[in-house]
C-alpha cells in the first residue's frame, strides 16, 4: 500500500507541474498581445481573382444567410468565384440550389460542388474543391459566419503586403453573445483566444493557426504544403503548421472582425471542444517532430509546442483529480508547505483570470460586469475536462475519426429557440455523471480526514460536472 501511495503522490505532483508551463505562458501571451500592431492596409488598385469556398453540411437554418452575405461583399463580380461545397443530405440542398440560381441570374460566378460521399468530411470537401479553384487567394467562410462587406478588401490587402504570407486570419466576433449566460461565457473564452493569444503569436512571429473560417489563404501556399489532409480532426491547425513549416508566414488581423454563431447550448459546445481537443493532439502527434527539426528559433519551437498541446491542460486537470481523490481515500494527501512551491502554484492559478481581464480591458468592457460569466466559464472548463481528456486519449491512439458536427440554428436573440428539427447532439453525459459522483466521494473523504484545504479545489470540479450534467439534462 505504501508503494501505491508513493506512486500516486509522484503522479499528483507530476500532473500539477505539467500545468505550470501553460499557466505561466498565459502571462507571457498577455504581455505579448500588448505589442500587437495592426498592419497598415493600402487600398487595392488591381484586384486579383479570389475564390470563396463555403463548406456546408445540413445547415438549412443558415445556408441562405451565408450565401447572401458572401455575395454582398465588396469585390468585382468578374473577379469573384464562389464555390458552395455542399455535402448535405437534407433540405439544405434545395435551399442552396435556389440561392445559387438567384445569384447566378444576377451575374455572380457561383456554383455548387457536391460529392458522392463525405470522405474526409470538411477537409475532404476542401481538398476536392481545390481542382475547381481558380483564384490566387482562397477565402473560407463556414456556414455560421457572416462576413462584413469589406472582408475581402481588407484581407487581400493584408496578404498582398508580403509575397511570402501564406494566410491571414480575421478575428471572430459573435452574433449571439447576449443570447444566454452560457453564450456570454463562451464569447469571453473565444475572445481571450483571439484578442490575446492569436494577437500575441502574430506579434512575436510565433507559429499560429488559421481558424478554419474567416481567413484568406494563398492558393499556392496550400498546394505547396500538400493540400488539405484528414488524418486529424483539426484540418485548419494541420494546414496552418504545414504552410508555415514550408517557408510561408502568417498574419493575424485583430481589428477585422467577422460575426459567427456560438454553439447555442452546452451539449453542442462540449461536442465541439471534444473534437478540437482530439484534433489538436493528433496535430501535435503529427507535427511536433517537424517543428523541432525545422529551422525555427528555439522560442518559436517552444511556443509551437505549447500551442499544439494546449488541450493537454484538460488531461492533466482530469488525471490530477483522479489521483487527488485516491490519495484522499487513502488519507495520504500531500499538503505543500514549501513557500516557494506555494508561491509558484498560487501565481499560476491567476493566469486564466489575467487573460480574461486583459481581454476585457482591451475591449474597454467592465471586468466587474463580466465576473459572473468568468466564474461560469471556470465551471464549464472544469466540467468538460473529462470529455476533452477522453477525446485526446483517442487522438493519441488513432488518426482521423468521425467528424461530429455542431448544428447551427440561427440563434441570435434571447427569444429565439432551437429548432426541434435539429436536436443538438443528444446523449447522456455518463462520464460527467460518473465524475460528479467521484468528486462527491472526494469531498466526503476530505471531510472525513479533516483535509479542509482541498475542499475549494474539489468544489470547483463539483460545480463544473454539475453544470455539464444539469445543462445537458434540461436543454
Amino acid at each position: 500500500m505504501e508503494v501505491i501511495t508513493q506512486v500516486l503522490v509522484y503522479f499528483y505532483f507530476l500532473f500539477n507541474f505539467l500545468l505550470l508551463p501553460y499557466g505561466y505562458n498565459c502571462f507571457y501571451m498577455v504581455l505579448s498581445s500588448l505589442k500587437y500592431e495592426p498592419p497598415k492596409l493600402i487600398p487595392i488598385k488591381n484586384h486579383s481573382l479570389v475564390t470563396v469556398q463555403l463548406p456546408i453540411y445540413n445547415e438549412k437554418h443558415v445556408a441562405d444567410r451565408l450565401i447572401i452575405s458572401v455575395c454582398a461583399m465588396d469585390w468585382p463580380k468578374e473577379l469573384l468565384e464562389i464555390l458552395v461545397l455542399d455535402d448535405s443530405n437534407d433540405e439544405t440542398k434545395e435551399i442552396v440550389d435556389l440561392a445559387v440560381k438567384k445569384f447566378r441570374q444576377e451575374g455572380y460566378n457561383i456554383k455548387v460542388i457536391r460529392r458522392e460521399n463525405r470522405v474526409g468530411y470538411k477537409a475532404g470537401a476542401l481538398q476536392n474543391a481545390l481542382q475547381y479553384t481558380s483564384g490566387k487567394y482562397l477565402a473560407i467562410i463556414d456556414a455560421d459566419f457572416i462576413p462584413p462587406k469589406d472582408f475581402l478588401e481588407k484581407t487581400v490587402s493584408a496578404i498582398e503586403i508580403d509575397p511570402k504570407l501564406g494566410f491571414v486570419q480575421a478575428r471572430w466576433e459573435h452574433l449571439n453573445r447576449s443570447y444566454s449566460a452560457f453564450t456570454e461565457s463562451i464569447a469571453l473564452a473565444i475572445n481571450g483566444y483571439h484578442i490575446v493569444e492569436q494577437s500575441a503569436r502574430s506579434a512575436k512571429g510565433f507559429l499560429f493557426n488559421f481558424n478554419g473560417s474567416a481567413g484568406v489563404l494563398r492558393t499556392e501556399a496550400i498546394k505547396s504544403a500538400g493540400g488539405w489532409a484528414w488524418d486529424t480532426l483539426s484540418e485548419d491547425l494541420d494546414i496552418s503548421y504545414r504552410i508555415q513549416l514550408n517557408g510561408w508566414s502568417a498574419l493575424y488581423l485583430r481589428d477585422l472582425t467577422v460575426d459567427g454563431e456560438i454553439p447555442a447550448n452546452l451539449q453542442a459546445f462540449r461536442t465541439q471542444q471534444g473534437r478540437w481537443a482530439r484534433g489538436s493532439v493528433q496535430c501535435a502527434k503529427k507535427m511536433l517532430g517537424k517543428v523541432w527539426f525545422s529551422d525555427k528559433s528555439v522560442m518559436q519551437k517552444i511556443e509551437g509546442t505549447l500551442h499544439l498541446t494546449y488541450y493537454m491542460i484538460s488531461l492533466w486537470m482530469f488525471l490530477g483529480l483522479i489521483v487527488t481523490v485516491l490519495l484522499l481515500a487513502f488519507n495520504k494527501f500531500p499538503y505543500i508547505t514549501n513557500p516557494i512551491f506555494i508561491a509558484l502554484f498560487s501565481a499560476c492559478t491567476l493566469s486564466s483570470f489575467t487573460l480574461y481581464y486583459s481581454t476585457l480591458r482591451q475591449q474597454n468592457i467592465s471586468v466587474i460586469s463580466k465576473l459572473p460569466y468568468i466564474v461560469l466559464l471556470l465551471f464549464i472548463g472544469y466540467g468538460i475536462s473529462a470529455k476533452a481528456s477522453i477525446e485526446m486519449i483517442k487522438g493519441l491512439i488513432w488518426s482521423g475519426g468521425s467528424y461530429e458536427r455542431v448544428p447551427k440554428f440561427n440563434i441570435i436573440k434571447k427569444t429565439d429557440r432551437i429548432s426541434s428539427s435539429y436536436n443538438a447532439i443528444k446523449s447522456i453525459p455518463w462520464m460527467e455523471l460518473f465524475m460528479l459522483v467521484y468528486t462527491i466521494l472526494g469531498i466526503f473523504f476530505a471531510y472525513w480526514n479533516n483535509s479542509w484545504g482541498i475542499m475549494g479545489y474539489l468544489f470547483i470540479y463539483l460545480m463544473g460536472y454539475f453544470t455539464v450534467v444539469y445543462s445537458i439534462s434540461v436543454q
